[in-house]
């Protein structure tokens, strides 16, 4: 059942007038039935101009990286975390004070709990109750059906907005990141992740490099805290698991011997670099070059508005 913090941040997607009533709005008069009894707050009519600041001097996302690209603490607190949530995402979770969560993309739902525990509200949107694994469809799915690109929520009505494996599938991640900003509260947190090296999936947009990640967070306003690749997960791991079927999964393990070429080349590279007196690459870079996934932790500005869109 819908809880009334979030009923009562709701504006309509087509308009953002307030929306008193879920299943039509009052201002513009586009309806909203629900599906299977959960509110579809999905206007199809829907549309919008993007657009954002972009000068001569080109992107600043080269100057950012040796800043940003670093490790983020991690939770250590208990044993195994809910599918998909990253070990430095559940520590910026557990150790922000209680508020209010949006997850986007939340598949089932399986991170409510854990982020309730924590203090938290929560609701978590998808786009549709079905596109997820049956075994996630337990933990009882989606609070709100409603397309990212136009959140049925009024300004800065959020303190965490997470996008776990979701930015991917977004048709314009330059909208939604802006989006985001909107609903998010000054000096609120976006975290979220996105594949890079990984195969194109479930109708995948747009995979994004660390540099890529920088650009579309700054582009919308955001200040960037971290940005690291995806602990564990490399593309030469991502793309056989994710693209091997039936007996060709006999081939995966080649891509795990890949990464450890990889892994030995990097080692001998540094090494030699070393000996000649040249700069060495980071570990972390490293990874990040050929990274499945990449994961970062943004905050809104504190007392700085909405950009005109």
């Amino acid at each position: 059942m819908a809880t009334a913090f979030w009923i009562e941040s709701l504006a309509c997607p087509s308009c953002l007038a307030a929306l008193g009533n879920m299943q039509r709005c009052e201002n513009c008069g586009t309806a909203y039935p629900a599906e299977d009894g959960v509110p579809r707050l999905i206007a199809s009519a829907a549309s919008c101009e993007v657009r954002f600041d972009y000068s001569s001097n080109g992107s600043g996302a080269t100057g950012l990286l040796d800043r940003v690209l670093k490790e983020p603490p991690r939770y250590t607190d208990g044993d195994g975390l809910p599918y998909h949530l990253d070990l430095a995402h559940a520590e910026r979770i557990a150790k922000s004070p209680a508020g209010r969560v949006l997850e986007i993309g939340c598949g089932g739902g399986q991170n409510r709990k854990w982020i309730e525990s924590r203090g938290h509200r929560y609701v978590g949107s998808d786009i549709s109750k079905t596109r997820v694994f049956e075994w996630l469809q337990e933990f009882g799915g989606p609070d709100l059906l409603c397309d990212a690109h136009f959140l049925p929520f009024r300004n800065e009505q959020f303190d965490i907005v997470y996008a776990a494996a979701t930015t991917e599938h977004l048709a314009c991640p330059q909208r939604v990141a802006q989006e985001v900003y909107r609903v998010l509260k000054p000096g609120g947190y976006f975290l979220g992740n996105v594949s890079f090296l990984e195969a194109w999936h479930d109708h995948s947009y747009f995979h994004m490099s660390p540099l890529g990640v920088i650009e579309l967070l700054t582009r919308a306003g955001f200040e960037i805290e971290f940005v690291w690749p995806g602990r564990g997960y490399s593309g030469f791991r991502a793309i056989p698991s994710m693209a091997f079927r039936g007996p060709f999964r006999a081939l995966v393990p080649f891509g795990r011997l890949m990464h450890g070429m990889y892994s030995v080349q990097t080692s001998l590279r540094g090494w030699l670099r070393k000996l000649r007196g040249r700069p060495v690459e980071t570990e972390l870079l490293r990874q990040a070059t050929v990274a499945g996934a990449i994961d970062w932790i943004a905050r809104r500005p504190a007392n700085i508005g909405v950009a005109t869109p």
